[in-house]
């Protein structure tokens, strides 16, 4: 008997933005390997501040759900910016949360010590990143949220809750930026 096997591959290219290119899958530290989704940068007024991408597995394109979803998933934020700051980052981490949850004010007191102990873990850095610095929001559901910068880890938040006010930041319907928001949730063909 006489059996032919013909396997296809599917290759995707890598995404590039502005000399940046997102791995095809990060490892989460539970070795689950999350592919890319897909990538945009901020650039308002045309001045490029980051790059971000969204890595998650599946089909699900519906932002509040991947937003919601108790699922292995990362956020990759890379700087495009010589001038980005650790205290600008810092303030801005702070105001995406609010909206990240529609200024849910009862929920993020909730989980205000775990958005403390998260600036807490970037204002340690004592560094403004560099151009081109990459810094990885990985969730593992039933641990939490793990931060690493620069390949090294920084340290990890517990909870599903401070995944969805994290990760709202860039998926929620009152995000910081729609079109960043619609362009890292598309499946990338």
């Amino acid at each position: 008997v006489f059996v032919l096997t013909v396997l296809f591959t599917f290759s995707i290219q890598a995404v590039t933005i502005e000399s940046v290119k997102f791995e095809e899958e990060l490892q989460s530290s539970a070795k689950i390997k999350i592919p890319l989704r897909n990538a945009s940068k901020y650039a308002p007024f045309r001045f490029s501040i980051y790059a971000v991408a969204l890595y998650v597995d599946g089909d699900e394109t519906d932002n509040m759900k991947l937003k919601d979803a108790d699922i292995p998933m990362a956020i990759q934020l890379v700087s495009l910016s010589r001038f980005l700051r650790l205290k600008t980052l810092i303030s801005e981490l702070r105001r995406g949360f609010s909206y990240g949850m529609d200024h849910d004010n009862e929920f993020l007191e909730s989980i205000q010590d775990n958005i403390e102990a998260f600036i807490y873990i970037f204002e340690n850095r004592n560094r403004s990143p560099k151009r081109y610095e990459k810094i990885i929001f990985s969730y593992e559901p039933g641990v939490g949220t793990h931060i690493n910068f620069e390949e090294r880890y920084l340290g990890t938040i517990p909870g599903h809750d401070f995944k969805r006010a994290l990760f709202g930041i860039w998926l929620n319907n009152n995000c910081a930026n729609n079109d960043l928001r619609d362009e890292i949730i598309k499946i990338r063909k």
